[in-house]
């Protein structure tokens, strides 16, 4: 019942979000700096950690949100997860040189980033209970909460602008599911050279009126980085 508490102070931070915090960091807010040991940006760290290593347990205690919102966090996961997985399946089939074809253009692959200091990179603004985490590239900040001394990002702030969080869920999960089909052939020498096709395989997995709304589900969420 707590966690489920803490769930009505999301809209409060869709309000400041509309009032200018997506644009950037604003004056008179306090930034967290990089040795922040118990508030947002330790959380930041925490949640990076575990979404690099696949670690759920812990994911997903670093949330709050509504069931489709959570799933939708899980979703994300599985999507960087599958895109590892398709990335050391080329590597190892193919050899290091064979992923420059996944660096542009329409075969372009974000790999999230397993640095532990990639984190050191999000610009963190504290307000009271509030604060905000601006990734290196993404439309909208990590919204984050504090709660009877506990942060939680708001797993509202990982829906794509313009789609709900089940949609978005759906798609991400149907991104990480053609990743994981291609990784399989990879593995299994089933195709003659890297597959540059990933997007176009992707895309054959919803009806042609939604496609463009799967591709904001990717490419406009924090995957991209």
């Amino acid at each position: 019942m707590r966690r489920r508490a803490v769930i009505l102070a999301i809209p409060v931070l869709a309000i400041v979000l509309v009032a200018g915090c997506a644009a950037g960091p604003q004056g008179g807010q306090t930034r967290a700096g990089p040795q922040d040991a118990a508030g947002p940006r330790a959380l930041l760290a925490k949640w990076h950690k575990a979404l690099v290593t696949g670690d759920k347990n812990t994911y997903v205690a670093c949330f709050v949100g509504s069931d489709d919102e959570i799933v939708l966090a899980l979703a994300g996961m599985e999507a960087v997860q599958a895109n590892y997985a398709f990335h050391d399946a080329v590597v190892k089939q193919f050899g290091p040189d064979s992923w420059q074809a996944f660096s542009s253009g329409p075969a372009q692959i974000d790999i999230f980033p397993k640095d532990e200091r990639w984190t050191t990179r999000i610009t963190t603004v504290r307000t009271g209970v509030l604060a905000f985490g601006y990734l290196p590239r993404g439309r909208v900040p990590l919204h984050m909460i504090e709660d009877g001394g506990q942060w939680r990002i708001a797993a509202a702030s990982l829906v794509p602008p313009g789609l709900m969080a089940k949609q978005a869920a759906d798609y991400q999960m149907r991104w990480a599911a053609s990743l994981r089909k291609l990784a399989d052939q990879v593995a299994k020498k089933q195709v003659p050279a890297a597959p540059t096709g990933t997007r176009a395989d992707y895309m054959k997995m919803v009806a042609p009126a939604e496609q463009p709304a799967a591709r904001r589900a990717v490419e406009d969420s924090f995957l991209v980085q």
